[in-house]
């Protein structure tokens, strides 16, 4: 029986299909083998390493990093290895193993360069609690240790604080878990991140707030209405303030809705 044109068509190309598929499974396993084959003759020569946030946060810089590699930091140890001989797998849970990095990726090329690019993680608050221990609390909300390096800029809650470091990154307590929101807050809002010193816990686990300008303080009270205190604040600032100067106060009391309660230095 003869095939007509259209059958004849259907089966040129699915024929064509066929040998296509052949070629770009041909193709791939032959680039697999010639990049397999390039890694034993590529050797090591250059190690890139990418820190971002390297100028804002200061935790971790190339020396830390190339320690990871080799333990004395001395690079031209692991250089002029094959590039199959390099474990990059390995490197890179290594580096992110490390407290003061989020993320991690380490990768070769047929340049005979080895490719690390990490991210520091981002603290918000250091903590210091009544037994003064010391830890940061990352922008996740995570226990982060300090580090003998680099000091971060960040506001510094203190006082009756029970929670330590500990072994677990993640916070436990309520009051903890209160601190980091407020924290969390003040990073997100320009204003507040530049006014805000330090956060405060007193024996009643209330709150206080220490600003960098000013001689006041200003009693928080518990996280609950928080955006609304911090708006009553800002309402206070800009019209209150802004007319008596920043040092007729020496209390600013949030704790009451809808109100702020103030107290004058006395002269």
């Amino acid at each position: 029986m003869a095939l007509d044109k259209k059958q004849l068509v259907k089966i040129l190309l699915k024929v064509l299909l066929v040998v296509a598929w052949i070629c770009l499974i041909s193709g791939a396993l032959f680039g697999l083998l010639y990049a397999r084959q390039k890694a034993v003759e590529v050797k090591l020569s250059r190690i890139e390493v990418v820190i971002k946030n390297e100028a804002e946060f200061g935790f971790v810089d190339r020396d830390m990093i190339v320690r990871h590699i080799q333990s004395d930091g001395d690079e031209n140890k692991i250089k002029g290895r094959p590039l199959n001989l390099v474990p990059t797998d390995s490197i890179e849970r290594v580096i992110i193993n490390n407290k003061w990095i989020k993320q991690a990726e380490v990768y070769t090329d047929m340049n005979g360069e080895l490719h690390i690019r990490a991210i520091q993680r981002e603290p918000i608050m250091r903590v210091i609690n009544y037994r003064n221990e010391s830890y940061y609390i990352d922008l996740d909300g995570l226990k982060m240790p300090v580090s003998t390096k680099f000091t971060a800029d960040v506001p510094v809650a203190n006082g009756y604080i029970a929670e330590g470091y500990e072994m677990s990154d993640t916070p436990t307590t309520h009051a903890l878990k209160g601190l980091i929101k407020i924290a969390t807050y003040v990073d997100k809002e320009p204003f507040w991140n530049a006014q805000i010193d330090q956060i405060f816990v007193n024996a009643d686990n209330e709150i206080l707030l220490i600003p960098r300008v000013g001689d006041h303080k200003i009693i928080f009270g518990t996280i609950e209405s928080m955006e609304e205190k911090f708006e009553k604040l800002m309402l206070f600032y800009r019209e209150a303030l802004s007319r008596t100067g920043w040092s007729k106060y020496s209390i600013i009391d949030l704790r009451f809705k809808g109100q702020v309660v103030t107290k004058k230095k006395i002269q």
